[in-house]
């Protein structure tokens, strides 16, 4: 009896920090910050699932947008491990490519933390957002031959799905529709593990290495063919979760189909070095190389000299 007072105690005070732990998960700290600062021209349910939360967008429209127009569109998908995560993640961004005549939508898509759902169902997800663009593309005021798709981590790796252009896990092979250029941040790609790269590996990119190489089905990387859009990577050089070798992998593998590859190493950088909550420089370099690469491709109205980091 008197070790079963204390054993219960215990297993309340567990219960009670697990669930302040998934309550901190919820929390949307983007929002908060980015809310009232950059706030789209509409927030719009772009799946509803029975008996599942809508799934919601942000749209930025630049001035004087007009259904009729034929602008370019920039589709960013937020990070969070497929876990968590935040369609406001990439406001800031929006706003400033919105103001170059771009319509930019940040879409959520399902994590686990909000949806209990799994990677599989977000790289669905993923498919699904564009799927729905092209059928509103009308609606929306957008040139589908410009439509670029990017996004940051778990949004890079469903970004990077989407430029492979085919449906993981399909009855067949079924074709989808290829966006005319990718923009990754610190993208989750490649996840087979080199052995000599893995030796010089820290603990924690150890750790993140054998997490990835469990999701081998799920790796973009296995499904690129020629013809894939030019690809924009922004990465850090000490990011702890996903690697500089991954994405440098990724990046031949995407050359040797004959893709044009602009990537950026930020050095001394980690995971996550892009947004402006982490360093107000290293977001106005972003930036300034996100619009370059996409002026050069006549994908946005403004040319910007390209910053090297």
């Amino acid at each position: 009896m008197t070790l079963l007072i204390p054993l219960i105690a215990t297993l309340l005070l567990a219960l009670l920090a697990y669930r302040a732990f998934q309550r901190a998960l919820r929390v949307d700290r983007f929002k908060t910050r980015f809310e009232s600062l950059y706030p789209p021209s509409e927030t719009v349910t772009w799946l509803a699932r029975p008996g599942q939360r809508p799934l919601l967008a942000h749209l930025y429209k630049p001035d004087g947008w007009h259904h009729t127009d034929q602008r370019p569109c920039i589709v960013l998908f937020f990070g969070g491990a497929w876990r968590v995560g935040s369609a406001w993640q990439f406001a800031p961004f929006a706003q400033r490519l919105c103001a170059l005549g771009a319509v930019v939508i940040l879409p959520e898509y399902r994590i686990k933390s909000r949806d209990r759902s799994t990677v599989d169902e977000a790289v669905v997800d993923g498919f699904a957002v564009m799927d729905k663009v092209c059928e509103s593309a009308d609606c929306l005021g957008i040139d589908l031959a410009r439509i670029s798709v990017g996004g940051g981590s778990a949004g890079g790796h469903l970004a990077a799905w989407i430029a492979a252009g085919v449906r993981p896990n399909a009855a067949e092979a079924t074709q989808a529709y290829k966006p005319a250029a990718l923009l990754l941040f610190n993208p989750a790609v490649n996840f087979s593990i080199d052995p000599l790269a893995y030796k010089g590996y820290s603990r924690r990119q150890k750790f993140s290495a054998r997490a990835l190489a469990k999701l081998s089905a799920l790796d973009p990387m296995a499904h690129l063919r020629w013809g894939h859009p030019d690809t924009l990577i922004l990465h850090g050089d000490q990011d702890q979760l996903v690697p500089v070798d991954k994405v440098k992998g990724y990046a031949a593998a995407l050359r040797d189909r004959g893709a044009a590859v602009v990537m950026t190493l930020y050095p001394g950088r980690h995971h996550a070095f892009f947004n402006p909550t982490n360093s107000l420089d290293d977001f106005e370099s972003s930036c300034k190389n996100v619009i370059a690469f996409l002026s050069e491709r006549d994908l946005i109205e403004s040319k910007v000299e390209r910053i090297h980091s």
